[in-house]
């Protein structure tokens, strides 16, 4: 595959970064959008939070074509997945930043480079989402959990308001996903290998969503790992 520009929000840690480092070869202009530095193509230095940094990234980007955006960035509360996590002693200032994050920021993102993306052969739109915003899922943090689940509304309402245009937007939602940081993670709990979906399996689902032509629609993807939950 060969892309003009692509642009990864979230891309100094995680799967973010692993998403950039994998895209760049295939890329003439990769914009990493992060608040710390990112090792990776052009560093757009933003906080997607805040609706100025929004604006940062759209004229970054100018007048260009934008071949695909992939919200890859997000956050969650204080202790979240351990087992000191209280919904309780959750700070509002906690709540509100996870709301904003995962689902505030995204929608005013896309927003705001929708024209770059009408200027695309092929323009997508990819969203990470969650297991912990699908249907019976055990997570217990709230703020996440909420999120994740209004994140697959925004996706799914997008692509029916951006389906006449042609313009892909897809929603993945992984488990675990073997991440440096989530392997030391399941290490210390001692959890199988199993737990986590390999990065390289994630990266491959990412490359088939954004080399599918505009004739075709992927909605959501669920991506739970083999002995993980929702398997």
């Amino acid at each position: 595959m060969s892309f003009k520009t692509i642009l990864v929000a979230g891309a100094s840690r995680g799967i973010g970064l692993a998403v950039a480092e994998h895209l760049a070869p295939q890329t003439d202009r990769l914009l990493s959008v992060s608040r710390t530095k990112s090792p990776i193509g052009e560093w757009i230095q933003a906080d997607l939070a805040d609706l100025a940094g929004v604006e940062t990234v759209a004229s970054a980007i100018g007048q260009a074509p934008l071949d695909a955006l992939l919200y890859m960035g997000g956050t969650w509360e204080t202790h979240a997945f351990t087992s000191q996590y209280r919904f309780e002693a959750c700070s509002d200032a906690d709540i509100v930043r996870v709301l904003v994050v995962n689902l505030v920021a995204p929608i005013r993102l896309v927003k705001a480079l929708l024209p770059a993306l009408r200027r695309s052969d092929n323009p997508k739109i990819v969203f990470m989402g969650s297991l912990s915003g699908r249907d019976n899922f055990s997570g217990r943090e709230v703020a996440n959990t909420a999120s994740k689940f209004g994140l697959r509304g925004v996706v799914h309402s997008l692509r029916e308001e951006l389906r006449s245009q042609q313009i892909g937007v897809t929603v993945i939602n992984p488990g675990n996903v073997g991440t440096p940081e989530v392997l030391a993670d399941l290490a210390a709990d001692h959890l199988l290998g199993g737990e986590a979906i390999p990065l390289s399996d994630l990266l491959r689902i990412i490359d088939c969503v954004l080399s599918l032509s505009r004739a075709t629609c992927i909605k959501e993807i669920d991506v739970p790992a083999m002995l993980g939950e929702g398997a």
